[in-house]
C-alpha cells in the first residue's frame, strides 16, 4: 500500500539546462514559498490526516522555510498549527515567521537554541495531547522517514527527466531529510548518479550519521557513491556576489543559507567530475529576497 500523500506542489518541477549544468527548479514548486519542503510536507500532512491529527506542531529557526511551509500546509489541510521558534522575538519578525502567522499558526519563541527544538516540539505535542488534542509532531526540516519520502519519489521524477544515466547531483543539506530520501530513492530505482550533499549548518560527522540513520529507517542499509561537502563555514562576503552573478546572468534567484553555498560547491566540484552536473535548487526565496536587499545597498 502506498503511503498517504496530500498533494500540495506543482510537480514535476522543471529541469533547466543552464550555464554548463542542469538546474532542478524546486524553487518553482508553486506552493507558497516552500520550495523543496513542499515535497516532504505532502507526505507529512498525508500521514497526519491519516492519523486523525487536528494540530501540527513543529519548530525551526526564525528564518526556517520549513516553518512557513508547514504552517501553510496545515492551514490548507484544515489543521491548526503551532510553531516553536529558536531564540527570542526581534523588533522585526522574519518573513518566514510573518508567513507562518498569516497562515494562522500560533508562534512560540522559545528562547532556546535550535538544537533543543525537536525535544521542545515533542514536549509541546505531549502537553496538547494531555489536554484532549490530537497533535502531529514534526522535527526541524521534516527529518523523519515519512518526510524523506518526498525526495525518494523525487528520484523517480529526476530519472524520468534526465537524458543520460550518469550525473553528479548536488543539493544543499540542512536537516538531512532531502538527501536521505534521494539516496533511498536512487537505490530503489537503481540509478547510477553520484550524489553530493552540501552541508550548510551541521558538522559532517553529525549530519552523516543522521542521514545514514534516516536511510536505514527507510529500509536501505548500504549507501554508496555519495559524498558530503562541508559548507558550514562558508559565508558572508561571497554570498552577495554569487547571488547577483546568477541573477544577472540567468535570472535565477538563490538564497544565502542554501543556494549560494551549493552553487559555490558546484564550481569547486567541476574539476573532479566529468559527469553532467545537476544542481537541485531547493528554494529559500524569503531569505533570497533578504540577501538581495543587502546586496543592493
Amino acid at each position: 500500500m502506498s503511503p498517504p500523500r496530500r498533494p500540495l506542489a506543482l510537480l514535476p518541477t522543471p529541469l533547466q539546462r543552464l550555464a554548463g549544468m542542469y538546474l532542478k527548479r524546486d524553487d518553482l514548486c508553486g506552493f507558497g514559498l516552500a520550495g523543496a519542503k513542499a515535497r516532504a510536507l505532502e507526505y507529512l500532512l498525508g500521514d497526519a490526516l491519516a492519523r486523525g491529527a487536528d494540530v501540527l506542531v513543529t519548530g525551526g529557526s526564525p528564518g526556517s522555510n520549513f516553518v512557513a511551509g508547514a504552517a501553510l500546509a496545515a492551514s490548507v489541510c484544515g489543521l491548526d498549527c503551532e510553531v516553536l521558534v529558536a531564540g527570542t522575538a526581534g523588533e522585526q519578525p522574519t518573513a518566514t515567521v510573518r508567513m507562518a502567522r498569516c497562515a494562522g499558526a500560533t508562534v512560540h519563541y522559545t528562547g532556546a537554541d535550535r538544537d533543543a527544538l525537536d525535544t521542545l516540539v515533542e514536549e509541546r505535542a505531549a502537553h496538547l495531547r494531555e489536554h484532549g488534542r490530537a497533535p502531529y509532531a514534526v522535527p526541524r526540516g521534516g527529518a523523519t522517514p515519512v518526510g524523506a519520502l518526498g525526495f525518494a519519489t523525487a528520484a523517480e521524477e529526476l530519472a524520468a527527466q534526465l537524458p543520460f544515466d550518469e550525473a553528479a547531483v548536488v543539493l544543499p543539506v540542512g536537516s538531512g531529510a532531502s538527501i536521505a530520501g534521494l539516496l533511498a530513492g536512487r537505490a530503489a530505482i537503481g540509478a547510477g548518479w553520484r550524489v553530493y550533499g552540501v552541508s550548510v549548518s551541521r558538522p559532517l560527522p553529525r549530519i552523516r550519521d543522521e542521514i545514514l540513520g534516516l536511510v536505514a529507517r527507510m529500509g536501505h542499509e548500504a549507501v554508496t557513491n555519495w559524498k558530503l561537502i562541508d559548507a558550514t563555514g562558508a559565508a558572508g562576503d561571497r554570498d552577495g556576489p554569487i547571488m547577483l552573478a546568477a541573477l544577472r546572468a540567468d535570472g535565477v534567484l538563490f538564497d544565502a543559507k542554501y543556494g549560494t553555498k551549493a552553487l559555490a560547491a558546484v564550481a569547486r566540484l567541476r574539476p573532479d567530475t566529468h559527469a553532467p552536473v545537476v544542481l537541485w535548487h531547493t528554494g529559500g526565496l524569503p531569505a533570497a529576497l533578504d540577501l538581495l536587499g543587502r546586496a543592493a545597498t
